[in-house]
């Protein structure tokens, strides 16, 4: 019978190789030189699927169709060089004609092994700054609508007079944007001064990477223009709207793998990043690497043991695009004269523009242009990273003003890395060269040359070195050298020692020194010396900081020589707000300083006092009991109050903030429906986040028959009429997993049918989890 077995088996493999290279006649439409077959397909012994179609020439020519090519990440061949055989609409390739592959049926598997060599795959891509969302599903914030008031009150009292000063901020939001408003308010107890500071309307456009202005607001940043407070209309580029969204260009490095490895990336030698990758050519995009300059290590290590290593420079900084990145600030409106003062005003009609591109991960553009009645100037810059080398930056602006022109141009020079840093910068200017923000009065320098140099020595020990020389037309001349070093003596703190020289006019020299000793809990022990001519202080002083989660925290000074004196203060932060409180005495003077800051949200029909919004928030609602802790990105911000509201004060826009409940307080017999979100806010603005809870409502019923012998195990109960069954479990006990009173309760027998039945009143005092009975199952039921 084992010989007849192997013939047979033998006969029918033979067959089937017959039948591979023998046209079938019910086949009369295909091509008598191919045959189709289904195998199973593995690439570098790595299966990829155990069915898929090919096609077999008559010379024994392997044909594979472009989807396995495909999902097998294998390259397509060109048109010209391999054309492809359509059959039904798919199109199919020679095997041995595709460069770097080799294939080979096994027929006692069915399968078509193939053999790729690491170049005849498709490059892989990996993003190494890919932002790692959690896991847990977002939530968009809903389009809520609410409003909230910051205050910082400050009261001093002294030998001359008292004072009482404030700073308000007022904001109104909903799904469109942000309104606020800010106030201030000098000497109050005397002579009243309120005025508004400014009043802007914000709208983000995530879509575009764009936030809208209306209202007050500063001109937007450039190597070519001064900052100046207007009011009107702007236009900006806002990159966090889009979380993990990088504009600075990162290094990109490539390699190749002979079979499926690991990437270790080492920036200035400290591991950054760990990737897997695919056999083939891979590139992983956006290095995480350290600002400035420095060098890449690439080590790529195979499950065979070897490693291959690449290494390669970089230069990253502020000042650089990525390549078809933009950032543009337009603004049209009125400056704003004395800002900050009450006798500010709007003043002269203008409207600039500022753009910069990313030419290449190595070249940024920039342009800038400002128009006022009777005044303009345009101007255009370039930042070029030169590989080795550094940053080099430049522009020329020229300006026309009373019919007259004239022109500004600056060159600028940066290099950093984990040794030395390096900045210079030459600028000069016309006399007549007009830009925004500029006084008629105090035109701008003639010259202004600036150099900074810092260099790390050694482990424990940084040096800094600085010039600057400013030459003015209708100002002082200015000149001045500074230096410093730093030194870190790790559990013995920090000392700072820092040093100014004038260069022109009286020559002061002025030198400080810190040293700033880390204690535990938060605290430190500071001590300072300073001295100029004719000046000299020394002071020490103890300060224990607030913990972020709320609390006490306090702070004692002692200043010798010049302006001695004595100060003492003590802080609260809590989840309403902040209160400090100090006192000084300096020249037989003694002063008290009493100041309160927080603010006050209006969300979803609730009024909450809290501390000063700054950033997103969230009002957390759940239905009235015991106190429960509110944790946002797992630290604790917060309790509910006795109401069931509580504050998350801080949260960060656009990206996903997790906010659990300590469900641990929750009396046994209650229940939260969720104990963690994930919510997304927009830019300060409110969300209101309810978590509702839940009555627990079961119960063990312990159940005998009438001879008070526990009813058997499996015996089924039903309970209220409901088809749901619940079994006996040992000695009578049975779980109701919801039980609502009075309950009818109802035993089965083997047959489905009632056996008996009783009734349970409601409990005189309910309790979690009641364990209730016996009951006795006496009462039959016909």
């Amino acid at each position: 019978m084992k010989k007849t077995s192997r013939w047979g088996l033998t006969k029918c493999l033979a067959a089937s190789l017959i039948a591979w290279q023998t046209p079938m006649p019910a086949a009369a439409e295909k091509s008598a030189a191919e045959q189709e077959v289904l195998l199973a397909v593995s690439v570098n012994h790595k299966m990829l699927t155990d069915s898929m179609l090919i096609l077999l020439a008559s010379d024994r020519r392997i044909m594979v169709p472009a989807q396995l090519l495909t999902a097998a990440r294998l390259r397509l061949p060109g048109a010209p060089a391999v054309p492809a055989v359509n059959r039904q609409g798919q199109d199919y390739y020679p095997l041995d004609a595709l460069p770097g592959l080799q294939g080979e049926i096994e027929s006692t598997t069915q399968t078509l092994n193939i053999d790729a060599a690491p170049a005849a795959f498709v490059a892989a891509i990996y993003d190494g700054n890919e932002d790692r969302l959690s896991s847990l599903p977002h939530t968009r914030a809903a389009a809520a609508t609410g409003a909230f008031l910051n205050y910082d009150l400050n009261y001093a009292r002294g030998p001359a007079a008292d004072n009482l000063s404030g700073l308000s901020e007022l904001g109104i939001f909903n799904g469109s944007g942000t309104f606020t408003s800010r106030f201030i308010g000098l000497e109050l107890t005397g002579k009243r001064s309120l005025f508004r500071l400014d009043s802007q309307y914000a709208r983000d456009f995530p879509q575009q990477q764009a936030t809208l202005v209306v209202g007050d607001s500063i001109s937007g940043a450039s190597a070519l223009s001064r900052h100046v407070y207007f009011g009107g209309l702007q236009w900006k580029t806002n990159f966090s709207t889009i979380p993990g969204f990088q504009p600075l260009p990162l290094p990109t490095i490539s390699g190749t793998a002979a079979a499926p490895s690991t990437v270790d990336i080492y920036v200035n030698n400290i591991l950054r990043l760990r990737q897997p990758v695919e056999t083939g050519p891979f590139t992983i995009n956006n290095l995480p690497v350290f600002s400035g300059q420095g060098n890449v290590q690439m080590v790529v290590h195979d499950v065979l043991g070897r490693q291959q290593v690449t290494t390669q420079s970089y230069i990253t900084s502020a000042q650089l695009l990525r390549q078809g990145a933009q950032d543009v600030s337009y603004e049209i409106g009125a400056l704003r004269d004395n800002f900050g003062r009450q006798d500010s005003r709007y003043g002269q009609i203008f409207s600039s523009g500022t753009l910069r591109y990313g030419l290449s991960n190595s070249a940024t553009i920039e342009s800038h242009a400002e128009l006022m009645r009777g005044r303009q100037s345009a101007g255009l810059g370039m930042t070029l990273a030169i590989d080795r080398l550094g940053l080099l930056s430049g522009g020329l602006a020229a300006s026309h003003a009373e019919h007259a022109g004239d022109i500004q141009q600056y060159l600028q020079f940066d290099r950093q890395n984990s040794v030395y840093a390096l900045t210079v910068r030459a600028q000069t200017a016309g006399a007549r060269f007009w830009q925004l923000g500029l006084d008629d009065s105090a035109p701008a320098p003639a010259r202004l040359i600036q150099a900074q140099a810092s260099v790390v020595a050694g482990r424990r020990a940084t040096l800094s070195l600085g010039y600057v020389s400013q030459v003015n037309r209708r100002q002082d001349d200015v000149r001045a050298i500074n230096a410093g070093v730093n030194f870190n003596f790790r559990q013995a703190g920090t000392l700072s020692v820092g040093l100014l020289k004038a260069l022109s006019q009286e020559r002061l020299l002025s030198v400080n020194a810190v040293w700033v000793i880390p204690l535990e809990h938060q605290s430190l022990l500071q001590m300072t010396a300073s001295g100029q001519a004719g000046n000299r202080s020394l002071s020490a002083g103890y300060q224990q900081v607030a913990p972020a989660a709320g609390g006490w925290g306090y702070r004692a000074r002692k200043a010798m020589l010049a302006n001695g004196g004595a100060d003492i203060g003590i802080d609260y932060s809590g989840t309403k707000g902040d209160v400090m409180l100090s006192a000084n005495r300096m020249n037989a003077s003694s002063n008290q300083l009493l100041e309160a800051r927080g603010g006050i949200a209006l969300l979803g029909g609730h009024v909450r006092a809290t501390r000063w919004l700054d950033q997103s928030f969230a009002m957390v609602e759940v239905p009235p009991m015991p106190a429960i802790d509110i944790y946002a990105n797992n630290i604790k911000v917060g309790q509910t109050d006795q109401y069931g509201i509580g504050m998350i004060p801080r949260l960060v826009p656009y990206e996903p903030n997790q906010v659990n409940l300590d469900d641990s307080g929750l009396p046994l017999s209650m229940s939260l429906d969720l104990a963690q979100k994930s919510v997304i806010p927009g830019p300060r603005s409110g969300t209101f986040l309810q978590f509702s809870a839940q009555q627990n409502k079961s119960a063990t019923l312990i159940l005998t028959d009438e001879n008070g012998v526990a009813l058997a195990t499996g015996t089924r109960v039903r309970i209220n009429g409901k088809n749901e069954e619940q079994e006996v479990a040992l000695r009578g006990q049975v779980f109701m997993p919801e039980i609502e009173f009075p309950a009818t309760i109802v035993v089965l027998d083997a047959s489905a049918r009632a056996r008996c039945s009783f009734r349970i009143e409601a409990q005189s005092k309910p309790e979690p989890f009641p364990k209730l009975g016996p009951y006795a199952c006496r009462q039959e039921i016909k």
